[in-house]
């Protein structure tokens, strides 16, 4: 009988991605491929396919690799193969090995070729060579044929094994990794067997390799993903920015806000399942919790804390063994001899990251191991650092000092360099923070910044030097601990004087770069968030290392908390606000009117957390020192009393802070004329005032007045206009005219959601805003699904007892009651009143009216 096939693929399971590989190609020239990964489907008998693989196909051909030949099944299927023609003189047997492994037995005479260690194309080539060599019984080579238009066996084409995803940030393999292969196995087994989204904690003490252990995983396994993404989640602020690059990654069209990216980029995770996020140096579970995507994939995690077992599966990672820990060392310095090994190993006690250093250290000084291993035990202070309890960690301090000695020599612009970035957050810097301001530099580094050939050799030492990792628009620190050992090499060996003037250096660097405007400046938001951990890291510096701060630190604090004010992070910016205040009364005493603006943004932050009552005395106060300054019709008063009269109007008291908000309207009208874009805040404030006085047809006029100055000034689709749209649309529903406020609600909607993405507090105010005219409308059915989208975002936002949250849980029982569900409404308009009466109060006019 004919063959069947003209190729039978013989392999194991762990090969699986070289197997399709290989068939995809061969089918592709015309030939017949039996494969079990395509051919054997649920119901066959795997068993017997693979007797008439081996019996009916022309030739086998076998995939060797050491998991190969330690399967009983490949065995028995190449010995079959080799059994019909021993002397190979039909070529029933072709053998391909792809990955290092030896050809025992009766396959070492069997002529073989490697397909591993090549381009695709030139693997694809090779194999094809083979192929034809085999078939015709020469080695002459062949064109290969065109599109057979048949036996496809499946629609698409499988990435070449050893490429990467399209989306792929991972940084770069470690070519020395040894061992943890128990671990690493054990990894792939709990993720594949989930359903669900698999969770998985790497946890062990700083410098054990959980990174290494998680980047080797996304290496070696990467045929198994279309997406890995890592995610640095030490600062948990600081993880929507990663989630929100990995969404334009994705191909999510740029937005504004962080919230609506992130929710956009999981939209885009949920159709898929070959997906993997790597959340990188974790510190909080609880917090952690909230960025699990929720959809079918995998999340690896990499922490030093405990209670990560709550979110899945955790391994503990401890130490290499000393048989990993002598493999590692003989890996990285070939000649060192065993017992050489065996003593280093033990003195470094299984550390990788000393391992790995130590043996840097050997190979860059040309250092013997005997002379390194004396110096370790002999002046272990001087190795492990000054001032600093003995432990292998510490001994990267000694470690990189020594090597940078190098570079002091040969490039001392690079060691400046260095320098800053130590100051800075071990994330990516831009490169043009260092080229645009070269001025704010000190030399040699400034000279060279100035020349592009001078600066690209100067981040060339330091890449040279594994101390940075560079691509096209920025560089980064390779380790957070080459930071610290950095900072205890200044603290060692400089005055106190010297390290602060590198810290306020870089400060200086980032007031020059980043916008002063953030509120309403959607424009200026990119360049903050990419270098919003730097501005943490360098004011963190300041407050760690109890130095005096400076002017500089004050508006990086007081600026970076208006970026988090203004994307929904209301606690993170309450803690900055407050570090600026307390900067700036140390400087300039408890009444400068710099101090008078920082108690008026901590109050907004305050008023944002729902608590106007704490917001209030900060207004009070910061509105006294702008009047002892300044007189009482200069604009800064203005802005003053338009911001307590904001925090009276949230305390239920409409008709004190009336009075607050007309005389801020007259001064500011005094001082920059009738149509300008602060007036038009002015009138919506006082507009809201006459609303909850029961006056919505005095308000209706200033809020038309505001609307026309915000289109003027900054056209139809900005949120200035929302918000007065938004404050019209109010008045007109007061007048009993929810036709007439409806497309007003739905456009400033349509704005809000196009400034901010949908998952923004400002989009829930105007979902709100529209439900509320579509009750009044008879649409109670179309205004729950509005109100119930709004309080998702706030609780989101604020948490479960804002008093934002507590006017959509009203709203969405007057919803729920419209639609004859009083009992359901009930617990909401109880769960309402709690919240308004431990933020306000018996007395306040939202818990009396109840």
């Amino acid at each position: 009988m004919a063959d069947e096939w003209d190729f039978f693929v013989s392999y194991t399971a762990t090969d699986r991605s070289w197997a399709e590989w290989v068939a995809w190609q061969l089918e592709e020239a015309g030939h017949r491929v039996l494969i079990q990964a395509w051919d054997m489907v649920p119901g066959s008998n795997w068993v017997n396919s693979m007797h008439e693989g081996v019996q009916k196909a022309a030739r086998t051909i076998a995939l060797l690799s050491p998991a190969y030949l330690n399967s009983v099944y490949g065995t028995i299927e190449w010995q079959a193969a080799w059994r019909d023609d021993p002397l190979g003189e039909e070529r029933k047997l072709l053998v391909f090995r792809v990955a290092e492994c030896e050809r025992p037995g009766l396959l070492g005479p069997v002529v073989s070729q490697d397909l591993f260690g090549l381009l695709e194309g030139a693997t694809r080539r090779r194999l094809h060579d083979a192929v034809n060599a085999a078939v015709t019984g020469r080695a002459k080579p062949t064109v290969p044929p065109g599109f057979p238009g048949a036996g496809r066996a499946i629609a698409t084409e499988p990435r070449f094994p050893g490429g990467f995803p399209e989306v792929w940030n991972i940084p770069p393999r470690n070519p020395n990794f040894t061992g943890r292969a128990e671990s690493l196995t054990r990894l792939r087994e709990v993720m594949r067997s989930s359903a669900a989204v698999a969770v998985h904690s790497l946890r062990g003490m700083g410098g054990v390799g959980k990174s290494q252990l998680a980047i080797e995983y996304t290496y070696r396994f990467a045929d198994d993903f279309d997406v890995v993404w890592w995610i640095p989640a030490e600062q948990p602020s600081l993880i929507p920015n990663h989630l929100a690059n990995l969404g334009e990654k994705l191909g999510v069209p740029a937005r504004t806000d962080l919230v609506s990216m992130v929710s956009a980029a999981y939209d885009v995770l949920r159709g898929r399942t070959r997906w993997l996020l790597i959340f990188d140096n974790a510190e909080d579970p609880v917090t952690l919790r909230e960025y699990l995507p929720p959809s079918t994939g995998q999340v690896v995690i990499t922490t030093r804390r405990a209670g990560f077992s709550a979110l899945g599966a955790e391994l503990n990672v401890d130490v290499l063994d000393p048989a990993e820990s002598i493999a590692l060392l003989k890996r990285r310095l070939p000649t060192i001899t065993d017992d050489q090994a065996v003593e280093l190993a033990d003195e470094l006690d299984g550390l990788p990251l000393a391992i790995e250093q130590a043996s840097a250290y050997m190979i860059t000084t040309g250092l013997a191991a005997p002379a390194y291993l004396e110096l370790m035990q002999t002046h272990a202070t001087e190795m492990i650092g000054r001032g600093r309890v003995a432990g292998r960690e510490d001994t990267l301090v000694t470690l990189w000092d020594l090597s940078l000695s190098t570079l002091t020599q040969q490039q001392p612009a690079a060691v400046t360099l260095l320098d800053l970035l130590a100051y800075l957050a071990p994330e990516p810097v831009p490169l043009n923070l260092f080229t645009d301001h070269s001025n704010e530099l000190s030399t040699p580094l400034a000279e060279a910044v100035a020349s592009p050939v001078a600066f690209a050799d100067v981040v060339g030492a330091l890449v040279d030097h594994f101390l940075v990792r560079r691509t096209a628009d920025d560089l980064t620190i390779v380790h957070r601990l080459l930071q610290q050992s950095i900072r205890s090499r200044h603290t060692a060996t400089w005055p106190p004087e010297g390290a602060a003037h590198l810290r306020i250096i870089a400060q200086n660097l980032l007031v020059a770069d980043l916008p002063n405007t953030i509120m309403s400046a959607p424009e200026n938001w990119p360049r903050w968030r990419a270098l919003l951990p730097h501005v943490l890291a360098s004011c963190e510096e300041f407050q760690a290392h109890s130095v005096k701060a400076t002017d500089n630190e004050s508006w990086l604090l007081d600026r970076a908390a208006t970026y988090l004010r203004v994307h929904g992070q209301p606690v993170d910016a309450r803690i900055l606000f407050e570090r600026a205040l307390a900067i700036d009364e140390a400087t300039y005493g408890p009444v400068h009117p710099i101090v008078a603006t920082a108690l008026s943004n901590l109050g907004g932050a305050v008023r944002d957390l729902g608590q106007p009552a704490d917001a209030k005395p900060l207004y009070e106060r910061a509105l006294a020192i702008d009047e002892v300054t300044y007189g009482p019709d200069h604009p800064d008063v203005a802005t003053a009393l338009n911001n307590l009269g904001g925090a009276v109007r949230d305390l239920g008291q409409p008709a004190d802070a009336k009075p607050l908000f007309e005389r801020a309207l007259a001064i500011t009208e005094a001082t920059y004329g009738p149509v300008h874009p602060t007036v038009a805040i002015r009138l919506n404030n006082l507009g809201g005032a006459l609303r909850d006085l029961g006056q919505p047809a005095d308000a209706k006029p200033l809020y038309e007045r505001a609307l026309a100055i915000a289109e003027t000034t900054y056209g139809p689709d900005h949120p200035d206009v929302a918000a007065s749209l938004s404050n019209l649309g109010g008045a007109l529903r007061s007048l009993g005219q929810p036709a007439d406020a409806k497309p007003l609600y739905e456009r400033a909607l349509t704005i809000a959601e196009t400034t901010y993405g949908p998952d923004h507090p400002t989009v829930a105010a105007s979902l709100s805003n529209l439900g509320v005219a579509l009750s009044d409308l008879s649409q109670p059915a179309n205004a729950k699904l509005l109100f119930e989208r709004a309080l998702a975002i706030d609780e989101a936002t604020y948490g479960p007892d804002h008093p934002t949250v507590a006017i959509r849980l009203s709203n969405l029982g007057v919803a729920l009651s419209n639609l004859g569900q009083p009992a359901d409404a009930k617990p909401l308009y109880e769960r309402a009143l709690a919240i308004n009466k431990t933020t306000y109060g018996p007395d306040h006019p939202d818990v009396a009216s109840r």
